[in-house]
């Protein structure tokens, strides 16, 4: 009989174990299914707009302002709109070159869990996802989720909503 191959777990996934948070672990494997994630989703029965991309932005041109925006997979961002309500001159893009200097991440692994640990960095939600009891977020590799229960979540991070749209 052969063995089951054990899944080691991320940070992420022991931070929530730590908290006592309930979570369902999600691998996606759409780029080499030649899927977009959305249609894996989709094809899953999950809601798309319950998925959540984790966006690093950098506030007032000042490389030591960051800020972490987490918003469904099929919206796009308004930077004026957030740099408005937060009282930000200007916010845009952290640069994907420097991202693992500036998270610990690569691009496509980025966490509201691990940055909120490990960095402290002020993490938002797109208010749009209140409407979810079950958000997915990145378990800090890439095509690697965690499916967790929303609120549950952005309490863990400190979290607060914002219009990001």
């Amino acid at each position: 009989m052969a063995k089951k191959k054990k899944i080691k777990k991320t940070n992420e996934e022991r931070i929530l174990d730590q908290h006592h948070i309930e979570y369902q672990e999600v691998s996606f494997d759409w780029l080499n299914q030649g899927m977009t994630a959305l249609a894996e989703a989709q094809a899953a029965g999950v809601d798309p707009k319950s998925i959540l991309k984790t966006i690093v932005l950098e506030a007032n041109g000042d490389d030591h302002d960051y800020l972490v925006v987490c918003l469904p997979l099929e919206y796009e961002i308004d930077l004026k709109k957030i740099a408005a309500q937060l009282g930000k001159k200007q916010v845009h893009l952290a640069d994907n070159k420097k991202l693992i200097n500036i998270t610990g991440y690569v691009h496509g692994a980025n966490t509201p869990i691990g940055i909120s640990f490990a960095k402290d960095f002020p993490i938002y939600f797109d208010q749009r996802i209140k409407s979810f009891a079950q958000i997915s977020v990145s378990a800090g590799k890439v095509g690697r989720s965690v499916r967790v229960d929303q609120r549950a979540l952005v309490q863990l991070v400190k979290g607060k909503y914002l219009e990001v749209q």
